[in-house]
């Protein structure tokens, strides 16, 4: 298997892809599918990927199915005033999607298409939809217009209503391999080390290339001292929370379960590469129970998209830590 970027797609995608393709060729593509994943990963490449496929007038290929670019529908994609697409998100100053946002698409999915094969909806980050906006999509899911392909991609597809989840064929995506992720990286002009890189970003290429820019590193050394200030007893959990609380809540817990996830590696074999100040951390939580905490942590992550208070988030994170 490719381990770069074939066409579009990138090569951890390609098989995801190409069942689609084959599905959609032979006519067994359901209306509806959610997709979930991990972020960092470029999932957003290939749902913008499968959105221009399925508006392109000539499609590259029956089983490869990619945009052929050049047609009246992917140009006027590329213009970003495609009649027979709509994009459902959560507004940056609100970070949920609204009842009034999903019945300005039931009303969209009732007209008539213009010139594409299909109309075409995406609805990213759908667990963002409030129990209102949930319950309106259900009727466009139960009665789907003809032609119709409704995408919802969700980093946190749990956090879905079931009535939701259970109307649309549910698909996976997957952290690329070592190998594919490497690769990527390779091709990439970084300042720092591939490997180390990846392994900070808990597998993830893109948030690996996100830290070669240092910033993120800084922050994340940094954190990594509050974290073993606290656990050595040096600083309270109120002083390190009041810091936490200003980070992203999502940024802090990942974190902290790729740290969990390498500091059992290292419990199993010492002879773990890594930054002296996160061999020190992994050094401070030997000997604790390790897998309740990351379950607990897991846990958490469930409510990170919640408006709750910041500073308690962060100090209960905090106390895990040392109640494990």
């Amino acid at each position: 298997m490719a381990t770069g970027m074939i066409g579009t797609i990138h090569s951890w995608h390609q098989l995801t892809w190409s069942r689609l393709q084959g599905a959609r060729a032979d006519g067994r593509l359901p209306h509806a599918l959610l997709f979930s994943g991990d972020e960092g990963c470029a999932h957003e490449v290939l749902m913008q990927s499968l959105v221009k496929s399925f508006l392109c007038l000539t499609p590259v290929g029956d089983a490869e199915g990619q945009a052929c670019g050049s047609c009246r529908s992917c140009q006027v994609f590329e213009s970003g005033a495609h009649p027979d697409y709509k994009m459902i998100a959560a507004p940056a100053d609100k970070q949920v999607i609204s009842v009034d946002q999903i019945r300005g698409l039931n009303h969209f999915l009732e007209l008539s298409r213009s010139y594409s094969p299909s109309r075409v909806v995406l609805i990213h980050e759908a667990g963002r939809m409030n129990v209102n906006a949930a319950n309106s999509l259900l009727k466009s899911l139960e009665e789907p217009s003809a032609d119709t392909h409704i995408l919802l991609f969700s980093s946190r597809a749990s956090t879905l209503l079931p009535t939701i989840r259970s109307r649309c064929q549910q698909i996976r995506l997957p952290l690329p391999s070592s190998e594919q992720a490497l690769a990527w990286l390779h091709a990439q002009p970084l300042t720092q080390s591939a490997e180390l890189l990846l392994n900070l970003a808990g597998g993830k290429p893109m948030l690996a290339l996100e830290l070669d820019s240092g910033e993120l590193i800084a922050a994340r050394q940094l954190w990594q001292q509050q974290l073993l200030a606290v656990i050595s007893r040096d600083k309270s959990i109120a002083e390190v929370g009041s810091e936490w609380a200003k980070q992203s809540k999502e940024q802090l817990l990942d974190w902290q379960l790729n740290t969990i996830h390498h500091a059992l590696r290292f419990s199993l074999a010492s002879a773990v590469q890594d930054e002296p100040e996160t061999l020190a951390l992994y050094e401070a939580v030997s000997g604790r129970n390790l897998w309740t905490l990351y379950d607990e942590l897991l846990e958490m992550k469930g409510l990170a998209t919640h408006p709750l208070n910041n500073q308690l988030f962060a100090e209960n994170m905090l106390s895990l830590w040392l109640k494990s």
